[in-house]
């Protein structure tokens, strides 16, 4: 049974939001008979020429009017105009499609639309925190590469469209043409770590000013104790609400931004210094190199021991 996916596009749409999952569809096409291949469609609120952020334009047909059995926003520099859009949001809202699917800051598109109220999703790392404020009650999975709530399902950065896509594939027609089309695109089936091994907690600046102060608290005391309590008593709120505000400044829980802290600073010390790794993981707050080897292996995909080999 044929299935029709539509792409949604939109003026300074990102290119390989639209390209690589397109890719993947494409190939598995190569490899399904007539009747059950995917039924591809490039559409936006209006037919037309529309430019993407590197300025190459792409074609789209008008999405009004139209039913698909998937319907992907991408993400681009043009989501916050594209967020605003009356005829888009409205196109949105209209039950178009069984399924809805965003890839990187498409999710904001999704959210403007009212489609992601309550649901499990993620997006670009660097926007977690801002998608979970405006989308309070959403459940930001900050690490996933995909994640399926039901018909809504989100993706993070642009790559990630093509694991979303590929997610899709085995979805529909099984793990064996996802696999047979990861191998011929040179590309990882399953990525075996999530997206925030490729973030930095320094590089988050969240807007709450009592948050930001936390941070840096953090950042003195890796040493010390970094219980909720304590940084609850630093942030001066309750415990409870500090967990929610620091959640919805920076997409992790407190224990999560502190395991990155140390390891990002237990990672400065492994590559660009003579130290043991005891006494680094002492210096980063670990009781032991055990215990640091396991944070850098769920934060970065690697061990101590192999960075010092590798450079990063």
């Amino acid at each position: 049974m044929t299935r029709r996916i539509g792409f949604l596009i939109f003026p300074g749409f990102n290119l390989l939001d639209l390209s690589g999952p397109l890719s993947v569809f494409e190939t598995a096409n190569f490899h399904l008979p007539p009747k059950e291949q995917f039924q591809l469609d490039v559409c936006a609120v209006r037919a037309g020429m529309f430019a993407s952020s590197n300025g190459l334009a792409v074609h789209a047909s008008a999405g009004g009017g139209k039913r698909f059995d998937t319907l992907v926003v991408v993400g681009g520099s043009g989501v916050g105009r594209a967020s605003c859009d009356p005829a888009l949001l409205a196109l949105l809202r209209e039950d178009i499609a069984h399924r809805y699917v965003s890839v990187c800051t498409g999710a904001f598109v999704l959210a403007a639309a009212g489609r992601l109220a309550g649901r499990k999703v993620t997006t670009h790392w660097r926007r977690v925190a801002e998608l979970q404020r405006l989308v309070p009650d959403a459940r930001l999975l900050a690490d996933s590469i995909v994640v399926q709530d039901d018909d809504i399902w989100t993706s993070a950065g642009a790559t990630a469209g093509m694991d979303m896509a590929l997610a899709l594939v085995a979805a529909e027609h099984g793990e064996p043409l996802a696999h047979l089309i990861a191998r011929e695109l040179l590309i990882p089936r399953r990525r075996t770590h999530g997206q925030l091994q490729f973030m930095r907690m320094r590089d988050i600046t969240p807007p709450s000013p009592r948050i930001q102060r936390v941070l840096a608290f953090i950042n003195r005391n890796l040493r010390g104790d970094l219980s909720v309590t304590m940084m609850a008593e630093e942030a001066h709120l309750s415990p409870r609400q500090f967990s929610r505000e620091f959640v919805a400044n920076t997409g992790l829980s407190p224990a999560r931004a502190v395991e990155r802290l140390r390891v990002e600073f237990a990672r400065s010390r492994v590559e660009n210094s003579n130290q043991t790794l005891a006494a680094i993981a002492l210096e980063a707050g670990f009781s032991d190199t055990a215990l640091m080897r396991k944070a850098f292996l769920r934060c970065l995909g690697s061990t101590p021991q192999r960075m010092r080999k590798v450079p990063w």
